[in-house]
């Protein structure tokens, strides 16, 4: 038995092989010997590989079987999956023969997802499972004097959760406020497996370098890409090369995210690098240049149209989110050229004045014309209220409103308005703009999109190109003797008739005299 109490792998293959069909690859190995040597371990792998047999099941069985824990927490995306570990486990505690004569091991709470397994000496192990929605009430959960010195997060996001950002949102802070502090401050060990289904998710966040710097981090994909270009499979029995290119071929924003552990492939991605035209502005002109850094066009300022967009991040919920004012400029030709932005986190109603108000002065001296500001309508009420009583009527200098269409979700908007333009090329930044080009990337799994709500927002209100003046053009001199000349010699054949012209209904007969 010594030889199985460290390796939970090992023992797994002799007592339960019907639940290793295939041979481990090495990053099974890797996975189960972390476990062993970490008390924080987060862990993102793609779909099918696995990582529940290895962790909820074979790790946590291991653990209970060699008294190594008190008190097991498994967390899933579902109450209904974390229940089927657990019943995995008691299947086998209750119905393997071999198992059962050299462990002893009885249940003696049998809950759906609530069971206490005893061994012979009296040693107990409670394990409690939970869904992500029911993660809150793990808080102050003891067995005994007992607090959790184990838990084990497996999948606890899904698809629908990772696209709501209040659901994100929620889930992170019950996990930092309620699932961490409800294991033991000295002794609880905490494992998290999953899949990165979005850039913003908690797996996501888990993973990173800058948030929760306590957890050894792991990162697996399907297909492995080396810098000199070769590939390899993760798990060679499982998946070829060929069923890897196979699967990205077929389905790839699918292969991207629950495969490569990627929400966003260039294979999927709605925005792509190479669509993006850059412009300048030199002496009054707009300068554009296409892919190849060549002149393409050239513009007067004084001939575009000028609007700004705004995203607004002013609700409580919404604090940790960036508020967005983005100027920009429609060209006589069509072209939306985005100019310098404001992107800042926790920007409040007081700060707008001075950032607003400079930004349209500046707009209407270089365009000599209207410049609407356009923002989400609740947010637009909020602005009017605070804006129109105080700081126009105190300037004398009011701004121009026009509410935008909120329309649907993020992804249909940038869909609609973005992503048709950014294809035809009639889209332009500025160079440096790399906050807006990594969340259109990104986009729509990227952690942050509110550059892109405004950049739609731009779209929205820069509709149609500035009316060009009308050009009068004076008859001269010489146009007005040619016209007489013209008529010279095309006399006009009319009778004339008393009282009239040839319509006159009445003619009077005229007598010629002779000498």
């Amino acid at each position: 038995m010594e030889q199985f109490s460290e390796n939970p792998l090992l023992w797994g293959l002799v007592y339960f092989p019907h639940h290793f069909p295939m041979d481990s690859p090495d990053f099974h190995i890797i996975i189960i010997r972390e476990a062993m040597r970490q008390r924080w371990l987060a862990i993102a792998a793609p779909r099918e590989s696995a990582k529940s047999t290895m962790l909820a099941f074979l790790y946590t069985f291991h653990q209970i079987a060699f008294k190594k824990k008190r008190f097991v927490v498994l967390v899933s995306n579902t109450y209904s999956k974390a229940c089927s570990s657990l019943e995995a486990i008691k299947k086998e505690v209750k119905e393997n023969d071999q198992f059962s004569k050299d462990f002893k091991i009885e249940v003696t709470k049998d809950a759906e997802g609530d069971t206490i397994f005893r061994h012979k000496d009296g040693y107990e192990t409670r394990f409690l499972c939970k869904g992500a929605e029911q993660i809150g009430s793990v808080r102050g959960e003891k067995f005994g004097p007992y607090r959790p010195d184990l838990i084990i997060g497996d999948d606890i996001e899904d698809d629908e959760l990772v696209r709501n950002p209040d659901r994100r949102i929620q889930l992170q802070h019950e996990f930092d406020e309620a699932l961490i502090p409800a294991g033991d401050k000295k002794s609880c060990q905490f494992i998290f497996i999953g899949t990165i289904l979005h850039d913003d998710s908690q797996m996501a966040k888990l993973i990173s370098k800058e948030q929760y710097v306590e957890f050894k981090k792991l990162l697996f994909r399907a297909k492995i890409k080396y810098k000199d270009g070769k590939t390899e499979s993760l798990w060679e029995d499982k998946w070829s090369l060929a069923d890897l290119d196979k699967m990205e071929q077929d389905k790839p924003s699918v292969f991207a995210k629950e495969y490569q552990n990627d929400p966003v492939s260039g294979l999927q991605a709605r925005f792509h690098k190479e669509d993006f035209r850059y412009w300048v502005f030199e002496n009054m002109q707009a300068v554009l240049f296409d892919e190849q850094g060549r002149i393409v066009g050239k513009h007067s300022i004084h001939d575009c149209k000028a609007a700004v967009s705004c995203d607004l991040a002013w609700e409580e919920k919404r604090e940790n989110d960036f508020s967005v004012v983005m100027p920009g400029f429609l060209t006589p030709s069509s072209d939306i050229l985005i100019d310098t932005y404001l992107c800042k986190k926790g920007l409040r109603p007081h700060e707008m004045e001075e950032i607003l108000f400079n930004m349209v002065d500046r707009l209407k001296s270089l365009t000599k014309g209207y410049v609407p500001t356009g923002f989400e309508k609740a947010k637009l009420e909020k602005v009017m209220q605070y804006l129109l009583k105080e700081a126009m009527r105190r300037r004398n200098e009011y701004l121009s409103f026009a509410p935008l269409l909120w329309d649907g979700d993020k992804v249909q908007r940038a869909e609609t308005r973005l992503e048709p333009r950014y294809n035809q090329h009639t889209i332009y930044h500025k160079r440096g703009m790399g906050d807006l080009e990594f969340q259109l990337l990104r986009f729509p799994s990227g952690a942050h999109d509110d550059l892109v709500d405004a950049a739609q927002g731009l779209v929205q209100l820069l509709q149609l190109p500035k009316a060009g003046k009308k050009q009068v053009v004076e008859d001269d001199a010489f146009e007005w003797w040619r016209q007489q000349s013209i008529k010279q010699k095309n006399p006009s054949k009319e009778t004339f008739v008393f009282g009239g012209r040839r319509s006159s209904l009445t003619r009077i007969p005229a007598t010629v005299s002779f000498r």
